[in-house]
């Protein structure tokens, strides 16, 4: 693709190291010179020095040829007005990065205006990925998909569990109860897309899969309500803490909020009455004494630096938080440090990063069998998660999923059910998909594009 991406910081940095390393043809726009060096030397990419709200330099990139235009600089003006200019040039996908709550509470008006087809708001991304990591806290690598109807994540079979010890057949009637299914299994260094013969143990890792609802319910069947989490320390008062704290208060999480600037603390305390806030130095280990860190389920340090972050997450370890987690941009630090577990961690620009890079991966339709509309790489790219919507063209129609040969390795997992108003359901040998369907495919193929690809022996269902 022919992607251009103005503003090189660093959610603009971060998506084009990850973009050029899929054959991407790769212009980035900034007016900071030595930031665009740094770029080209670490990437294949080209760039071009300048300012994204004037016209010529728009023009001088040939914005209007372009497959997708990407506005992340960090002023919404200046990302607003590029965007309306690409448009007006004949871009056809633009994807702008706005941040201000005036602009978010009008996303109709503006994408009318900009021809932008997705808003994205890093903040707001961020602070989802650590609410959900805070209400599973006893999970991780939590994924929504389908529009926040289905979810997955990863949690580790305890020695109570009515899993443990029993094969995968044997534990569907268990796992049948909340409509879940183990979509994968970690052990040992070794992944596996279980069969009805594996044998689930204590211990093991196990991606659990369904409906949203259904998988709740499963997470608190497994995990007693005694050690959750339901008492949260913010340090920092960031943009970020505000979009998170109001997730929280939503949830009835309790939140405390420590912030050294006193208009900041001021602020987040007008906005949200529900959180208890302390103007005071939260890095200062006596300041958290004073504020009875151990008696918080989690900790979370979003200050503006990440020596400071990684410091509290330290005091916080040796206070034996059950929930720890730091805002970390330079993850280089985390190398030096050599003590902080790096789940404990988490790099906002990524955040934004990850999700346009899986919208990116998916713009295209693969031979008319099917669309690709999400990709989901989990444990080190060993594993994704695809998400399709099925065409008419497909040849697996009207088939039990038993009936299929399909590939090793591979699991259908989650159909959607257009004939049935979008009904989702967890499949099952017996299940079978129709055109429309949007089907989420777990996989340790590396070559599955359509959903087609899935079948071992394609030329077999082709009909005469």
């Amino acid at each position: 693709m022919n992607i251009i991406i103005l503003g090189a910081g660093k959610v603009g940095s971060h998506l084009t190291n990850e973009l050029s390393l899929q054959n991407h043809d790769i212009l980035v726009i900034d007016h900071d010179k030595d930031v665009l060096n740094r770029l080209l030397e670490q990437n294949d990419v080209m760039a071009l020095e300048g300012d994204g709200t004037d016209l010529s330099i728009l023009q001088e990139a040939n914005v209007g040829a372009c497959d997708l235009f990407i506005a992340l600089t960090r002023n919404d003006d200046t990302n607003l007005i590029s965007a309306a200019l690409a448009k007006s040039l004949g871009t056809s996908d633009i994807i702008i990065r706005l941040r201000d709550s005036r602009y978010l509470n009008h996303t109709q008006q503006i994408q009318q205006i900009t021809g932008s087809k997705l808003i994205i708001n890093p903040e707001y991304l961020a602070a989802k990925e650590i609410q959900r990591s805070i209400k599973y806290s006893h999970a991780r690598n939590v994924q929504t998909f389908l529009e926040d109807r289905a979810m997955m994540f990863e949690i580790t079979i305890g020695a109570n569990s009515k899993l443990a010890g029993e094969k995968l057949a044997d534990a569907d009637s268990y796992l049948d109860q909340f409509g879940v299914l183990i979509g994968m299994v970690r052990y040992n260094g070794t992944i596996t897309i279980p069969n009805g013969d594996f044998v689930l143990e204590a211990g093991q890792k196990i991606y659990v899969m369904g409906t949203k609802t259904d998988v709740d319910k499963f997470y608190k069947a497994e995990i007693p309500e005694n050690i959750r989490v339901k008492d949260a320390l913010i340090i920092g008062a960031s943009t970020l803490a505000h979009q998170l704290t109001g997730l929280l208060l939503e949830r009835n999480f309790n939140v405390t909020v420590i912030e050294l600037d006193r208009e900041k603390a001021i602020s987040i305390q007008e906005r949200y009455g529900g959180a208890v806030v302390i103007n005071a130095d939260g890095s200062d280990p006596d300041i958290l004494e004073e504020a009875r860190i151990n008696s918080f389920d989690s900790v979370i340090s979003l200050t503006g630096i990440d020596e400071e972050n990684i410091l509290i997450a330290l005091i916080a370890q040796r206070w034996g938080i059950d929930k720890i987690i730091a805002k970390v941009n330079r993850t280089n630090l985390l190398k030096l440090t050599g003590i902080l577990d790096i789940d404990a961690t988490f790099t906002p620009k990524s955040a934004a990063s990850n999700y346009i890079n899986r919208l990116v991966r998916s713009k295209y339709d693969a031979m008319g069998v099917s669309t690709l509309n999400n990709l989901y790489k989990l444990e080190g790219d060993e594993v994704e998660v695809l998400e399709f919507e099925v065409s008419e063209k497909s040849r697996i129609f009207n088939q039990r999923l038993k009936d299929l040969d399909m590939k090793a390795g591979t699991l259908v997992a989650i159909i959607e059910h257009s004939e049935y108003g979008g009904k989702i359901e967890v499949a099952t040998g017996e299940s079978k998909i129709d055109m429309g369907d949007r089907v989420l495919v777990i996989t340790k193929d590396k070559n599955i594009t359509k959903i087609d690809d899935i079948l071992e022996d394609f030329c077999k269902y082709w009909q005469l």
